[in-house]
């Protein structure tokens, strides 16, 4: 049985998400959510290793498992939660265009955001992880772990100035608040 732990961080997201959207966007939201998790534990269970705790906070869900993973494994780990994303975004459409309802295509939208999001290379984001454990491999890993905060630290730079620039256009504060979590995370996830 996985240990489930919350924390303020993650309830405080919670209310803010309820308050920010509707009810409907919000359950698809989290079940997107649920899937991409839900491979990543998949990926770990299959290359043999079991999960000591999953602890939800308010910039997503940190997943430890009881061994640590070999580059190799940290690659195929981090690519199983996008690539669960991106198979509920093509049954979510094929779901939609058969049986039509725009509640499929709102879950698949969702599903590929979720998916493609996490493919940058930046920080704790899956595409980061993967970016780590490459770079780790072949340079070592102080110098992986480096070249991972200088990625991050200039995406999250570009992302801010994206952000503001929004704003000052009639945009909102998202990509600003992205891009501080990004640089105030600039460590690459175990």
């Amino acid at each position: 049985m996985i240990k489930v732990r919350t924390s303020g961080g993650f309830w405080l997201l919670l209310g803010v998400l309820l308050l920010a959207l509707s009810g409907r966007v919000l359950v698809w939201f989290l079940l997107a959510c649920l899937v991409h998790e839900l491979g990543h534990i998949a990926a770990i269970r299959l290359l043999g290793g079991q999960m000591r705790d999953v602890t939800l906070s308010g910039v997503g869900a940190v997943l430890r498992p009881t061994r640590l993973l070999t580059y190799r494994e940290e690659c195929l780990v981090a690519l199983a939660g996008p690539a669960a994303s991106f198979l509920l975004a093509l049954l979510a459409a094929a779901w939609g265009r058969r049986f039509g309802g725009g509640d499929a295509y709102l879950l698949s939208g969702l599903s590929l955001a979720l998916a493609v999001f996490n493919l940058v290379p930046a920080g704790p984001l899956d595409g980061g992880r993967l970016l780590g454990a490459l770079l780790s491999r072949w340079l070592g890993p102080d110098e992986g772990e480096g070249v991972c905060r200088w990625v991050t630290s200039i995406f999250g730079t570009c992302l801010a100035g994206l952000g503001a620039w929004a704003i000052l256009h009639g945009g909102n504060f998202t990509l600003l608040l992205c891009a501080a979590w990004l640089l105030s995370r600039r460590k690459v996830a175990p």
